[in-house]
């Protein structure tokens, strides 16, 4: 994250800021073999992910374990600087998934928090740092920031901004093809990786008028990728009907609601873990709205921690029924 941020910061500070002096500072990254330096069209940061939405997959991965921090860190001046580069990476990213799922996961933390008598002052704080970043921007660029903020909050219009937007004339109109699908199929699907094969021809004309994605690569033979759905949920629909969608919705249920058991229940570094399984799990949930891919490997990660967590409680509780006996 220390990392991901202070290229963060510089890349900012170029696009947003418009700080020559940082461009060769950030050209020293290009040492790095894993790194090419470039800047993003749009106003937008992408961080060392290849795209500004792959950063915003990234910071909602990694939100839970960096918001953590706040409930373990003992000294009061470091334990919110993670939380705040989420935070900053989030807004500076431009992803409107990133920006809804984020900002949902942090009103989640301050709620788990301010229930908690301990860590009432410790919101106060929070927001306090907050305050005090926030004026630091405006003072140092209040234009650019007022300006960016408002464009950001009319990206997350959708509807106002469809016909606008070719990102989400293509993200609704290959879910709204993928439901068209699913009304036809809606008990079993048409099976796993054949919706594509349907979809094709339910593309709205709404979705294809004026929008370059589907000529170039949804609609191109030659295109080498596999069009996407951008939805797991509805691909889910198309593909293994209702059955197959309430088998994972219920799976997810469970992973939330044993998060929930566990932090309630839990002491000590389990019941941390159970706090960031929480939120990594309701933020991960959330970005299958916009993704149709299972390959979010933090939440196979957060689930293997989950049933580790879950088998410990199960041993304790034998070795503790075996010692009452």
């Amino acid at each position: 994250m220390i990392f991901a941020f202070s290229y963060g910061v510089l890349e900012t500070a170029i696009v947003y800021f418009n700080v020559g002096a940082a461009r060769p500072i950030l050209d020293l990254f290009d040492y790095f073999p894993f790194l090419d330096v470039n800047f993003p069209p749009g106003g937008r940061i992408s961080s060392v992910a290849y795209e500004s939405p792959a950063l915003g997959n990234y910071l909602i991965a990694v939100s839970g374990w960096m918001f953590s921090y706040i409930l373990t860190e003992k000294n009061n001046l470091y334990k919110f600087l993670p939380t705040l580069m989420v935070l900053f990476l989030t807004f500076f990213s431009g992803s409107r998934t990133a920006m809804a799922t984020v900002g949902l996961q942090a009103v989640i933390l301050f709620a788990i928090m301010y229930a908690m008598p301990q860590y009432r002052r410790t919101v106060t704080v929070g927001f306090g740092y907050v305050a005090i970043v926030a004026a630091i921007m405006l003072a140092a660029n209040g234009e650019n920031i007022v300006r960016s903020v408002d464009e950001k909050l009319k990206s997350l219009n959708f509807s106002q901004n469809l016909k606008k937007n070719v990102s989400n004339q293509s993200r609704f109109g290959m879910q709204y093809a993928s439901l068209q699908v699913f009304k036809e199929h809606p008990v079993v699907g048409v099976g796993f990786g054949q919706e594509a094969y349907y979809t094709r021809f339910e593309y709205p004309g709404w979705a294809k008028k004026d929008n370059w994605e589907f000529k170039a690569m949804y609609l191109n033979k030659n295109f080498p990728s596999f069009p996407t759905s951008y939805n797991l949920y509805t691909r889910l629909l198309a593909e293994t009907g209702i059955i197959g969608v309430l088998i994972w919705c219920f799976m997810i249920y469970l992973c939330i609601a044993n998060s929930i058991r566990l932090f309630k229940t839990s002491k000590e570094y389990e019941k941390v873990l159970a706090f960031i399984l929480l939120i990594s799990f309701t933020g991960m949930s959330l970005n299958w709205l916009q993704t149709d891919f299972f390959r979010q490997y933090a939440f196979w990660l957060c689930f293997v921690i989950m049933i580790r967590l879950l088998a410990l409680r199960q041993a304790t509780q034998k070795e503790l029924q075996g010692q009452s006996h």
